[in-house]
């Protein structure tokens, strides 16, 4: 695993941090920079970011995700039990692992995980049943992104001004920018993340995630952005029905990337939960 370590050489207890589709470990650094002083977080680049990354097409569904996460957490020796952080895609990836092998984790944190209201993820499940695209306007977008930049200025200026960044720091978009775009061998920079498996992840969006989330037998805690359109106020009942035992918690004036969006209060939520003994 290719890691990212917000603060190298801590001795303090393991935070691991699952990033969402699309945005790099780096994007996180200001949500959690309030957990450096109490603990060491790391986090890992998702599949996509590899060179040696599969096809996307081999990608069915989102346990592979899972798989990479717990492998993760083998690679990184803990000494027992460590608190874990998902975001959107990683907030999936870490419900399933919990699951799973609830004896790997202390705590979990899902940040505006992807799992829409169930009524949706019926629609979804049938749409896939009959061979039909899911979230085509997501794929779409993912498929029509740039790849190619002659330099590192010309990056910065293509993402400028999309909407998607209105509320980002310079800081946080610097960080995006650096973090999607690495060297081509043939000039200039290309594209980090790959768009085929960004759009694959897209349409091979979940639909068993109520079921996992009642199974769970960790301290949870669910937080969602207010005008989040993927994590509804739907999906905090749902989640609430499934394990009322979770803790909950809403960020004002947040979208769906509540950790880039409110780092700052996204921070604050998160140690207070992860500090619990």
């Amino acid at each position: 695993m290719n890691f990212y370590d917000f603060n190298p050489f801590s001795q303090k207890p393991l935070v691991l941090l699952t990033h969402a589709n699309g945005f790099p470990p780096a994007t996180y650094q200001l949500a959690v920079q309030p957990l450096l002083e109490h603990f060491h977080v790391v986090s890992y680049y998702a599949r996509p970011f590899w060179p040696d990354c599969p096809p996307a097409e081999t990608l069915k569904d989102w346990y592979v995700f899972k798989e990479d996460l717990l492998q993760a957490i083998e690679e990184l020796k803990p000494q027992g039990p460590i608190r874990v952080v998902g975001h959107s895609l990683g907030g999936v990836a870490t419900l399933y692992a919990a699951v799973e092998r609830p004896e790997l984790f202390d705590r979990i944190a899902l940040l505006d995980p992807t799992m829409l209201p169930p009524s949706y993820l019926r629609k979804v499940w049938w749409s896939k049943f009959f061979g039909f695209e899911t979230r085509k306007e997501l794929v779409e977008g993912a498929l029509r992104r740039r790849r190619h930049w002659d330099s590192r200025e010309q990056a910065f200026e293509s993402f400028k001004g999309k909407p998607l960044f209105r509320k980002w720091s310079e800081e946080i978009f610097k960080a995006y920018v650096e973090g999607m775009t690495t060297g081509d061998p043939q000039g200039g920079l290309k594209i980090a993340y790959s768009p085929d498996w960004e759009a694959q992840i897209y349409r091979t969006i979940p639909t068993d995630v109520w079921k996992k989330a009642a199974l769970l037998a960790r301290p949870t805690l669910v937080v969602r952005g207010e005008t989040s359109n993927t994590f509804l106020a739907e999906s905090e009942e749902a989640f609430r029905k499934a394990y009322p035992q979770a803790t909950f918690a809403v960020v004002p004036n947040a979208g769906h990337l509540v950790a880039q969006e409110a780092p700052g209060p996204v921070g604050q939520i998160l140690l207070q939960f992860l500090k619990q003994p």
